[in-house]
């Protein structure tokens, strides 16, 4: 690791609402213009965006075409919604790979015990290029995890802790379907090594534009003892583009420093 660098980056989670549900006057093709508006809006180097369909991404690339995307369907590698990671200049992806939770990993449909839906995890190694060619790499996650079952939760923290490089810190994004209030899970996010960047108020509004709906979206980080990072500042945007609400959840955005001393 060199030493010395300090890599400021803005990192953002979105639960875009995905595309195929019937939501009335919130339904995809009313609202896919405030969505993208609200996605350029986060001015974020690296965004990871839940419930994603293929037409979605492919919509909202054409529309913020400052974005690369990797990631693959959860039905087949393929099909399916997506939970893609999506990055701007001057941050490059070295490597990317999807992971399944279940018992066979790399096998695309793979899927825990009582799960509704395969879940996966999409990671890529990543480092800032803008001519500085020592910056330190890093691991970016992003999840959707189990609606429903605590247990799979717990388990699919404790599978990609262990998918993780432990030389290089990381970045764990996404809809984590749950709260800081769960011990269960905020402990094996513990165990893991993950700390919080704390945002006030709620993310997830059905909806209906509150801001006291449970907070579901987290940006977690991991540091290593050749590099840490530091919260520079956190927050949940609230915004209406064009009248429109752009999803059922509300993004996070949090600025980061990464410092090898």
């Amino acid at each position: 690791m060199v030493t010395g660098v300090h890599v400021d980056l803005i990192v953002a989670t979105f639960n875009i609402r995905n595309g195929l549900a019937w939501d009335g006057r919130n339904s995809w093709p009313l609202r896919r213009r405030a969505t993208a508006k609200a996605l350029a809006a986060l001015d974020a180097d690296i965004v990871g965006l839940q419930e994603v369909y293929g037409f979605q991404r492919r919509y909202l690339l054409g529309r913020v075409p400052e974005y690369r995307a990797v990631g693959k369907g959860r039905r087949d590698g393929r099909r399916g919604e997506q939970c893609p990671i999506l990055v701007r200049d001057p941050v490059a992806i070295d490597a990317d790979w999807t992971r399944w939770f279940g018992d066979e990993p790399e096998h695309p449909g793979s899927r825990l015990p009582g799960a509704s839906f395969p879940r996966i995890a999409t990671m890529a190694t990543c480092r800032r290029a803008d001519g500085d060619a020592v910056a330190p790499a890093f691991d970016v996650v992003n999840v959707h995890l189990d609606e429903h079952l605590g247990d799979n939760r717990v388990r699919s923290i404790e599978l990609l802790a262990d998918w993780l490089d432990g030389t290089r810190p990381s970045l764990l994004i996404g809809d984590f379907n749950t709260t800081e209030d769960d011990a269960a899970v905020m402990g094996a996010l513990t165990d893991a090594g993950f700390e919080f960047a704390p945002v006030a108020g709620g993310t997830a509004h059905d909806f209906g534009g509150g801001t006291d709906g449970p907070q579901l979206d987290h940006v977690l980080f991991r540091s290593v003892a050749a590099a840490t990072w530091q919260i520079r500042s956190a927050r949940v945007i609230r915004d209406r583009y064009d009248g429109r609400l752009p999803s059922d959840h509300w993004p996070v955005v949090v600025d980061l420093r990464l410092d090898t001393p």
